[in-house]
């Protein structure tokens, strides 16, 4: 029996691992202080579970030693407090973190120190040896953890689950008819509980600990796979999900879930270079009509797909995509001579600017330079 489960374990192990890199890959928006959360969960957990197959097992399987035990403390203390952070920056659409969450800093910090602190080996296992001769928790492979540090990890991870629960249904207290907040609040109630069921492991490890003195390895399998199938779980949820998962903000937002849905539904990446070549050949910007409603006319382009195609392409708006072809076709002239026979004010007229202190603004602030001196440093290259 223990047999067949050590292939599952590494089975799901290896599926999980898998996923995990799909996810990281996947991620997007990381500019949303709730995605580098979630980033960071998955990448702890790869890194957990990959310790556990390296470190653990094999060194078991194959009696091997390797020469240092890598550290897991960040993956202990700052799972709880990560699970809280992130469904609190998803409800209240954190830019950043807040005074506020130092407080969790300091836990985090407090926590990493109970796992770091060196302490002997002759608290584990009755086992009697000099007594300065000390083992730190992580990095010398000491067989377990004093109870009471094993207690206050139960504690902390209840504690923030129940946070988790509270912030939840404060938040939610009020039903609402919007499909996309109740998607949103069935995510994050899912979210906690697996927190809570995790925790609900941690508290089943911990009576094992407590109560039997140590785990076998059988009952360490069966925890260790019990772990891989719950995150397995979440994993596949925020893959199926992703492009509403990571863009939460957008997506309980009406205007923007349309903005959602077309990225979702349109190449607009196909979209910009069609409509950027067609502009550059037939130079269609220099057209006294040019904007936004015209050259939707004239490409048979909606004009939210070429807002948001242009957006998605680092453009602010359509009048700064506008002036990039203008300022574009400024350089072109200047570079073939065009001030050596006409004015800086005939200048901008060619190049599609209607008034000339628009055009020395936009061409400053595009190049760092004016006209006279792009003119000037161009032919001191050149010459």
């Amino acid at each position: 029996m223990h047999h067949y489960l050590n292939y599952f374990t590494f089975l799901g192990i290896f599926i999980t691992l898998f996923m995990v890199c799909k996810i990281l890959l996947t991620i997007e928006n990381l500019k949303l202080l709730s995605n580098k959360i979630l980033f960071v969960i998955f990448i702890i957990f790869g890194y957990t579970v990959l310790r556990y197959l390296f470190i653990h097992r094999i060194q078991e399987l194959y009696d091997l030693r390797f020469p240092i035990v890598l550290i897991t403390t960040p993956s202990v203390c700052a799972f709880p407090i990560l699970f809280y952070l992130y469904i609190k920056t998803v409800l209240y659409n954190q830019k950043s973190f807040i005074k506020k969450d130092l407080y969790h800093l300091l836990v985090f910090i407090s926590m990493y120190i109970l796992y770091e602190y060196p302490y002997k080996l002759n608290l584990y296992n009755g086992e009697i040896v000099s007594e300065e001769y000390l083992y730190w928790s992580n990095y010398f492979r000491a067989n377990n953890f004093p109870d009471w540090v094993l207690v206050i990890r139960t504690i902390l991870n209840i504690v923030y689950s129940l946070l988790s629960y509270r912030i939840l249904f404060k938040y939610f207290k009020t039903k609402s008819a919007s499909i996309q907040i109740n998607k949103v609040k069935k995510w994050l109630f899912t979210f906690a509980n697996v927190k809570f069921i995790l925790t609900i492991v941690n508290l089943i490890i911990v009576t094992f600990v407590l109560g039997l003195g140590k785990t076998n390895d059988f009952s360490i399998d069966v925890i260790i796979l019990s772990i891989v199938l719950i995150m397995l779980t979440l994993i596949l949820i925020v893959y199926k999900n992703k492009n509403i998962l990571y863009n939460i903000p957008e997506y309980v937002n009406s205007n923007n879930y349309y903005n959602l849905k077309v990225k979702q539904e349109v190449n607009l990446n196909e979209v910009f270079k069609n409509i950027t070549h067609e502009i550059f050949i037939q130079e269609l910007f220099l057209n006294k009509d040019f904007k936004l409603s015209w050259l939707s006319d004239n490409l048979n382009i909606k004009q939210k797909h070429i807002t948001l195609a242009i957006s998605e392409n680092g453009f602010e708006n359509f009048s700064a995509y506008s002036n990039h072809f203008k300022i574009e076709k400024a350089k072109q002239l200047i570079k073939a001579g065009y001030l050596d026979n006409f004015s800086i004010e005939a200048l901008a007229i060619a190049a599609g600017f209607k008034a000339v202190n628009s055009f020395y603004r936009v061409f400053k602030s595009t190049t760092g330079l004016t006209p006279s001196k792009y003119e000037y440093t161009f032919n001191k290259k050149n010459n």
